[in-house]
């Protein structure tokens, strides 16, 4: 009984000191400091550090009552581009000897020979209430013309041509007159699905995907003429070279804000499509038979669009509305679009083969007016 009493005592007592140390442990930290304790020192800095930063926040035009509908109308000036659209070699040694001093001619010989062409791009969309994605639809259009001549470089020389029939063309059916004319409709429409969010305060990401469908229309002749042997000749090659298609587009856009208005942009997209080409020529010669082909075919065709600017924008009716201006150079790349056949030979094996590197390109300025409500 008293050895039972005694180790109550112990603990209680062990207890009763533990209890004791962590009170006043907790104690030392639930003060708070006396009031004529010495304060720290302020930590000062010019400027505070950025932040808070928003992750992944909505894009938003703070618009009073916004309906989240958008639209806007482009001006584009682009030089239209594509190789394998030479037409003649200038030989200065003239008929019978090996080509002397000899030049390329064509489109596609320097910046010079591409003219600006006219466009136009309209869009619209809206903003759904779903995490605020956005849909639109876009359609693009251009106008494109280019005319060339290319004429002998001294009297006596000629011209070789380059889209008729090939050994012993030069000097028997041609003299030293040429010209080219190039012709072409581009359209493209887009349907895309978008989903704008802050990055940062001063940084808007926008990926998107859809679909896009493209038709690009080309028409091209070369007419060569003049004197070859004391007789005048002349003959002409016609082609067309149609694509439309249908397929896959994504990207991204990247607006870096300046700040009272102003900002930077940076787009870039690409698209997988799958199309047709349609392709005629024909052409008849002065003395024998010429040529008239057609042929079809699908392939998979790849593009890629780039576009950087500065665009500025503001409210008006009492921040119900917003408009923007917007200016930028873009470069668009479609790949393999020429597909015309050149011939090697005049003999009847009629050697032929497609033009390679019949890259078709786009660049130049766009001008881009947009409303939100």
């Amino acid at each position: 009984m008293t050895m039972h009493l005694n180790w109550n005592n112990a603990f209680n007592r062990v207890l009763a000191s533990s209890v004791a140390v962590f009170l006043t442990a907790t104690s030392l930290y639930a003060i708070p400091p006396h009031p004529c304790d010495p304060t720290p020192p302020p930590v000062c800095c010019e400027e505070p550090k950025p932040g808070p930063f928003a992750f992944a926040y909505p894009f938003d035009m703070d618009l009073n009552c916004p309906r989240d509908f958008y639209f806007h109308v482009d001006g584009l000036a682009f030089q239209a581009k594509q190789d394998g659209m030479d037409f003649v070699i200038q030989d200065s040694d003239g008929v019978g000897g090996p080509i002397t001093h000899g030049r390329v001619e064509g489109f596609s010989r320097n910046g010079h020979d591409w003219d600006w062409q006219p466009g136009v791009r309209v869009g619209m969309g809206f903003y759904l209430d779903h995490d605020a994605w956005n849909i639109d639809l876009e359609w693009t259009w251009l106008n494109i013309t280019n005319y060339q001549h290319a004429n002998a470089s001294t009297d006596g020389g000629v011209v070789i041509p380059l889209w008729i029939f090939g050994a012993g063309t030069p000097s028997n059916q041609i003299g030293g007159r040429s010209s080219a004319n190039w012709d072409a409709d581009y359209n493209t429409i887009d349907l895309r699905l978008a989903k704008p969010y802050y990055v940062s305060r001063y940084l808007v990401f926008n990926p998107h995907f859809g679909i896009r469908g493209a038709w690009i229309d080309q028409h091209f002749s070369v007419d060569y003429g003049g004197i070859a042997g004391g007789t005048a000749s002349r003959v002409v090659h016609h082609a067309d070279n149609n694509f439309w298609g249908i397929g896959a587009r994504c990207g991204v856009e990247t607006d870096w804000i300046l700040g009272k208005g102003w900002k930077l942009f940076g787009n870039v997209a690409s698209s997988m499509l799958f199309g047709k080409f349609e392709i005629d020529q024909s052409m008849l010669l002065p003395s024998a038979d010429g040529f008239d082909l057609r042929y079809d075919f699908y392939q998979n065709q790849p593009n890629l669009e780039i576009a950087l600017g500065i665009a500025w924008g503001m409210h008006f009716n009492k921040q119900r509305n917003h408009v923007s201006l917007a200016a930028a150079y873009e470069f668009h790349e479609w790949w393999d679009q020429l597909n015309l056949r050149k011939f090697f030979s005049a003999a009847n094996g009629y050697a032929n083969d497609v033009v390679s590197r019949g890259n078709f390109t786009l660049n130049g300025l766009s001008l881009k007016l947009q409303f939100d409500i």
